[in-house]
């Protein structure tokens, strides 16, 4: 298998864990507490580059084509043109941003140091904070949008002020996992490599 085709494996198996995630969905009002943002994150932080975008944008694509993959088990474009529409684009550009901040997974970072563990806390804060810069605004224009209008003050209630405390719990869990599986991921993508670089001098 080559490390192309192993890392497509990667991108898939996250996007498959993000659209699972949708079984897992506690409605505390117009907005759902779901475990999708930290799966996301964790697959920008996990994956590096782009790849963790990747995963992400498979998954807004199965559900924008209808398959009922969005929080709640609902699906179709309708979803993200809705209310919270903007979290789950926030998942992409947040799995992007946290993929750029992280980089590639490598060897390196079995042995754990303080520079690894703060780029990953980073990578992993920075993602969540996305989130929220992209659902808020949009939450508030679909609102008014619909003659239900809210103030910051409003959708900072319904939106951000109920899910601090278990965000705070997601961000220490992707650090920790990211911290374990990183290495874990390079260590499979460098077999890959020195297998086809073994292949190739035969």
């Amino acid at each position: 298998m080559s490390k192309n085709t192993l890392r497509s494996v990667f991108i898939a198996l996250f996007a498959a864990l993000i659209c699972a995630g949708c079984f897992i969905s506690i409605p505390i009002g117009l907005v759902p507490v779901t475990v999708q943002n930290m799966f996301a994150a964790m697959a920008g932080v996990i994956l590096g580059g782009i790849h963790g975008a990747a995963a992400t944008g498979i998954f807004l694509l199965l559900g924008s084509l209808g398959i009922p993959v969005f929080s709640g088990v609902k699906g179709g474009f309708a979803v993200i043109a809705g209310p919270t529409g903007g979290f789950l684009i926030g998942y992409f550009v947040g799995a992007l941003a946290a993929g750029l901040i992280a980089g590639s997974p490598k060897l390196e970072e079995k042995k754990l140091t303080a520079k690894i563990v703060l780029k990953n806390a980073l990578a992993t804060i920075v993602t969540f904070l996305l989130h929220y810069a992209a659902g808020i605004p949009w939450f508030m224009s679909v609102m008014e949008s619909r003659g239900a209008a809210k103030s910051l003050h409003d959708a900072l209630k319904i939106c951000l002020i109920p899910f601090i405390p278990g965000d705070l719990i997601k961000i220490v869990v992707t650090i920790i996992l990211s911290l374990v599986i990183r290495p874990v991921v390079a260590r499979y993508l460098s077999a890959t490599e020195e297998s086809a670089l073994t292949d190739e001098k035969i």
